[in-house]
């Protein structure tokens, strides 16, 4: 099969999956899969390594510090420490993120917010009644039916995010793991004496 073919065959394949976000995985994956040590260049300057050569320890299809494709084409951050000032900032800087990463690593614009924004924002721990309403007013983030993306400004403040998280010398006050409700205890008055 000739280069030309390939690429009709690719593109029908491609095609036939009815899901652009499956369809962004499946490219984002063979990509990773198919370039070898070669790199791909973001659109804003960030690197996002297809493949490494042995022994580099950098993996396929990562923004290091940041997010990584997983075996299956899932985002994975990688983020430890989201450089937030209390528990809103963080869930609003996890899908500035999350979005900004899955357009890096995969090429799609948008993702699920059942399927992706909401596990992530419980794995982190900060996904309540005051999050989802940080999240849902947001004017940067753009909702489409289930699917968020982010608007221009938003693409910024996303990289803004990622400049900081990245940067060593920027510290945030939130710590993560959420706060946990503390169950009242009945109170037991001390034996007292018999008189």
């Amino acid at each position: 099969m000739d280069e030309i073919e390939s690429m009709k065959t690719i593109d029908e394949i491609l095609q036939a999956v009815g899901d652009d976000l499956a369809r962004a995985r499946v490219a984002g994956w063979v990509a990773a899969k198919y370039l070898g040590a070669q790199q791909v260049r973001a659109g804003s300057g960030a690197v996002v390594r297809s493949a490494s050569p042995p022994g580099t320890g950098e993996r396929v299809g990562e923004l290091p510090g940041i997010a990584k494709l997983s075996q299956n084409g899932d985002i994975l951050l990688t983020v430890r420490d989201l450089k937030a000032r209390n528990t809103n900032d963080a869930a609003i800087r996890l899908v500035h993120v999350l979005i900004w990463a899955a357009q890096k690593l995969t090429g799609s614009t948008s993702v699920s917010s059942r399927r992706v924004v909401t596990p992530l924002l419980q794995r982190y721990r900060c996904y309540d009644g005051n999050t989802r309403t940080a999240v849902a007013s947001d004017k940067g983030i753009v909702r489409d039916g289930d699917e968020l993306s982010l608007d221009f400004h938003a693409e910024q403040r996303a990289e803004q995010f990622v400049n900081e998280i990245l940067d060593a010398s920027v510290e945030g006050s939130w710590k993560g793991g959420g706060s946990k409700r503390r169950s009242l205890r009945h109170r037991v008055a001390p034996d007292r004496e018999a008189k």
